[in-house]
């Protein structure tokens, strides 16, 4: 009898225990979730966009040059369909995807292994044919258009290709309606394009040759910017930020076969070469790819970075979201969302109204990250492995 009565007490102050260590959650549960979404097979999944105004994402697959048409949920942004288009023939070499602003409705695609621009009319239904509309054949001895840009009245390319009469690299630049082209020699080999709102410049990352290229569109002029070997090296992923105390263009340092040091750039009105390094052990061998501006609140300026392994596996496949100080002198926040196939050489991201969708090359695959009852940089488990802030070095 005394042995049952000590052992209903016992239970009784382990139940006790229990709930005097429970915590309540009253409010909505904060919760961050990565979903993957298997594309069509093939081996390189490159570069994508939204179409404005719809929900509909295109996407390119440059190993047998098809585009896929994405349906998303209007509220969650799911993907809820997906067709698949061939561009050219399968050795095409289909890459940049951008939608025309001056041509609305249109969007412009490269194919780098037939040295052409299109402009495409995708439809408005994921199930519809795209239909080419017009065709840029860039001039010699440019050769090789990679990512595509519409920059106000004109269309811009880097050519990733050597030239067959030269052997020199250009970038390609045509006014809209293609009536006239202009070509500028760069270093190997130029990749992104973006306009400073700050100065109207032209900036264009150069990864092999390490150096950024500012181009003066009125005098036709260049400068080229060779990126400190003590800051890092291959720049590649560009990015233009009309945010208040983030105005200018941001860069991102890939790296190379032995991985990188979480390096990127900022250059703003007084057109000087700034650094910020990333202080959390996580991205410490960081290659960064591909740059976003994921600023929501002007107090909050932050950014996305890409980190990926498709130039060295010391390099994690990560999406890291970046916050600074109010004025973005220092780094107070790094959060780290670790892809889950690895290896997966990711590629670009995208922020979209709700999402933030990742492409990883070599596994076609996309990923979307969402938070629910929180935010992007909000996301408390993060805070416990946070690095410290890091002021910015200027060149």
């Amino acid at each position: 009898m005394l042995f049952r009565t000590f052992k209903s007490v016992m239970i009784a102050l382990a139940f006790g225990a229990v709930a005097a260590s429970a915590q309540d959650f009253n409010a909505p549960i904060p919760s961050r979730r990565l979903t993957e979404y298997q594309m069509p097979s093939t081996t390189e999944t490159h570069e994508f966009a939204r179409m404005p105004g719809t929900n509909m994402v295109l996407l390119s697959q440059m190993s047998n040059s098809n585009l896929v048409k994405i349906d998303l949920d209007p509220t969650t942004e799911e993907f809820v369909a997906l067709h698949s288009f061939r561009m050219g023939n399968e050795g095409s070499g289909l890459h940049g995807v951008w939608p025309s602003a001056a041509h609305p409705g249109r969007v412009w695609l490269s194919l780098q292994f037939e040295n052409k621009l299109l402009l495409v009319n995708p439809g408005k239904e994921s199930w519809t044919t795209p239909i080419i509309e017009g065709v840029i054949n860039i001039p010699a001895p440019g050769n090789g258009p990679h990512c595509v840009f519409e920059i106000g009245d004109r269309v811009w390319a880097g050519l990733k290709e050597p030239s067959k009469q030269t052997g020199k690299y250009y970038v390609f630049s045509a006014d809209v309606n293609a009536v006239e082209y202009r070509l500028y020699e760069s270093p190997k080999s130029p990749v992104f394009i973006k306009q400073d709102p700050t100065s109207d410049w032209i900036y264009v990352t150069q990864d092999s040759d390490s150096s950024l290229m500012r181009i003066d569109v009125p005098t036709g002029r260049t400068e080229q910017l060779p990126i400190p070997p003590s800051v890092g090296n291959t720049p590649v992923g560009l990015t233009a930020s009309y945010s208040r105390n983030m105005r200018g263009v941001w860069f991102t340092l890939a790296g190379d076969n032995t991985g990188g040091i979480g390096t990127f750039g900022h250059i703003a009105s007084d057109r000087q070469m700034r650094f910020f390094r990333l202080r959390n052990p996580l991205g410490a061998h960081a290659g960064l790819l591909h740059i976003a501006d994921a600023t929501i609140e002007e107090n909050r300026p932050a950014l996305w970075l890409l980190s990926t392994s498709l130039l060295s596996k010391d390099s994690p496949d990560a999406l890291i979201h970046v916050t600074f100080d109010a004025d973005v002198t220092s780094i107070v926040g790094e959060e780290y969302i670790s892809m889950p196939t690895q290896d997966s050489k990711v590629h670009r991201v995208l922020p979209l109204d709700k999402t933030v969708l990742v492409s990883e090359l070599s596994k076609f695959t996309l990923a979307q990250v969402s938070y629910r009852n929180t935010v992007a940089g909000k996301w408390q488990p993060a805070n416990s492995v946070s690095g410290s802030a890091v002021n910015a070095e200027e060149y």
